[in-house]
């Protein structure tokens, strides 16, 4: 598969006009994604921005008493966008949930791009507004709603940008993800295997119902994804389109 091509398979990549897209490739490369590989530690200085072709990059906010993730980040998006408003440091902790691959750029060239260039500007701040959706749902989400259903609600994003049924999570991360107490995380885990929504062995859980798990899930994720239709312009490929009785 050529380059430009794999590149192409994150959405705003995908998105880019291709003039401007074969301006950046000389300042970008393809890396994997290795499961709990710490792409930028908070404070540190933001050099690139990671463009997801599949797996889950998450943001983790370090507290007094552990980590707990603020937002996750697939194919869909790009991590680095502070850069865009002004940031020079990483105001989190950024780590590969869900192994995969992304296009590592540089930061300075996408500055340069995004000023000069307004379609490009458009399609990266389009971003960023679908980001702070995410965001301020999931803030409402964690006050309103049960732990059983923000953690289907999590799943079913991970399973949307993992590209397989099939992906390492620990009953840790996902507690520190949902900002909860592991025996909780293990008793919710347990009541969705035992309906026959996932399945988990060995630190890797498996979705084998994806309509009851959105059935078990709060609105927030449909709000969120309903979102991302509206902000950014999706593959088809991509939708999981739901089966009706």
């Amino acid at each position: 598969m050529p380059e430009k091509d794999r590149h192409r398979a994150n959405w705003l990549l995908a998105a880019m006009p291709a003039a401007e897209l074969a301006r950046l490739m000389p300042h970008m490369e393809i890396v994997p994604l290795r499961p709990r590989t710490i792409l930028a530690d908070a404070g540190a200085r933001l050099r690139y921005a990671y463009f997801p072709h599949v797996g889950v990059i998450c943001l983790m906010a370090a507290l007094h008493h552990g980590v707990t993730q603020t937002a996750t980040i697939g194919a869909e998006g790009f991590v680095g966008f502070t850069a865009l408003l002004g940031g020079t440091t990483s105001s989190q902790r950024v780590l590969v949930q869900v192994g995969g691959s992304a296009s590592r750029l540089q930061i300075a060239p996408l500055l340069d791009m995004m000023h000069r260039n307004p379609a490009v500007r458009r399609l990266l701040l389009g971003y960023v507004r679908f980001f702070l959706v995410q965001v301020l749902q999931s803030v409402a989400c964690n006050g309103l709603h049960s732990v059983r259903q923000r953690c289907a609600r999590w799943l079913l994003m991970a399973h949307d940008r993992a590209g397989t049924d099939t992906f390492g999570l620990t009953h840790q991360f996902l507690a520190d993800a949902l900002g909860i107490q592991r025996p909780s995380v293990t008793l919710v885990a347990r009541s969705l295997q035992h309906g026959g929504l996932i399945r988990y062995s060995r630190g890797a859980v498996t979705i084998a119902d994806r309509d009851g798990l959105e059935d078990a899930a709060c609105e927030c994720y449909a709000i969120v994804r309903g979102a991302l239709d509206d902000i950014l312009t999706r593959p088809a490929r991509t939708r999981h389109t739901r089966r009706r009785g």
